[in-house]
């Protein structure tokens, strides 16, 4: 196993999300000024644009070194941040060849290389939104037809009073979306802190750096139970404090499932206790989850 990076670097790594918001800002704005300048009345609005590139470049440079720094954390997604750190150094790159371009007076090729830039902007942006939100992040909310054709999932409270709840998959129709809609921005597959996942009953068992998340059948001894029923305000109540919170009909009825085996197969009725699962739930449905359950 990888030793863990020196204090410094992650402290100067956690610079990249201020940092990398500059180049956003300002090549938006040099683009715009671009398409603006083709109109007489708006001429000399490019006249700052070799300054906003030198300022974009500086500041796509820094972001990403702080980023590289920030990624020896290894708590992200390693398919996503190799392809993160490949269009970061990219668009970088592409930076400072577009402001070589501009200083020599080489329209054409200036005004190429800008687009170019911005074609890198739109993917590291993206790709850096699906490592710290998630890989669905610009789909989950989209119309369903464009969901579909990105590949992407939806993501929607689970109704635990429904009459029909008894008949629903155990784990994907039920337990699963929990952890999804609540957990996965900070422990899914593209982003895991402190190396915890919550996508799967095995990466629950296996852990982070705390140890199990999951003790199969025994819900007090699992760390997932016992850093939901922590007060809002101790630093390890999860999810933190700013986030939405698990419902307590949400908390009873993950303890429920740990306690009854962790079950991944099977409808809910095939769990013990799950025909009366709707009914046990109904005086816990609307409370949120601070430390209860």
């Amino acid at each position: 196993m990888a030793a863990a990076p020196p204090d410094w670097e992650l402290f100067v790594g956690r610079f990249h999300p201020l940092l990398v918001h500059l180049p956003i800002g300002v090549l938006a704005l040099v683009g715009a000024l671009e398409i603006l300048g083709r109109w007489p009345r708006f001429k000399t609005a490019a006249s700052t644009q070799g300054l906003m590139l030198g300022f974009a470049s500086v500041s796509a440079v820094a972001a990403a070194l702080c980023g590289w720094l920030l990624s020896q954390s290894g708590d992200y997604d390693p398919q996503l941040l190799r392809w993160h750190k490949w269009a970061g150094l990219a668009l970088s790159t592409a930076c400072l060849a577009t402001l070589l371009l501009y200083r020599t007076g080489r329209s054409r090729v200036y005004h190429l290389s800008l687009a170019v830039t911005l074609a890198f902007l739109v993917v590291a942006g993206h790709l850096g939104a699906s490592i710290t939100h998630g890989r669905d992040f610009l789909t989950r909310y989209a119309p369903a037809p464009m969901r579909s054709l990105l590949g992407g999932s939806s993501v929607h409270p689970v109704d635990l009073l429904a009459a029909d709840l008894p008949q629903r998959r155990v784990f994907v129709d039920v337990v699963q979306p929990i952890f999804q809609q609540r957990c996965w921005m900070c422990h899914g597959a593209g982003k895991q802190k402190a190396h915890l996942r919550l996508d799967s009953r095995e990466t629950m068992v296996q852990g982070g750096k705390s140890g199990p998340a999951l003790v199969v059948g025994k819900a007090n001894e699992s760390l997932i139970m016992q850093r939901l029923r922590l007060p809002l305000d101790d630093d390890d109540h999860m999810p933190p404090h700013a986030k939405p919170q698990p419902t307590a009909a949400e908390i009873a009825l993950l303890q429920w499932w740990i306690n009854a085996g962790a079950p991944t197969n099977g409808l809910v009725r095939d769990v013990p206790g799950g025909e009366e699962l709707p009914r046990l739930l109904s005086g816990d449905s609307g409370t949120p989850g601070e430390g209860g359950g």
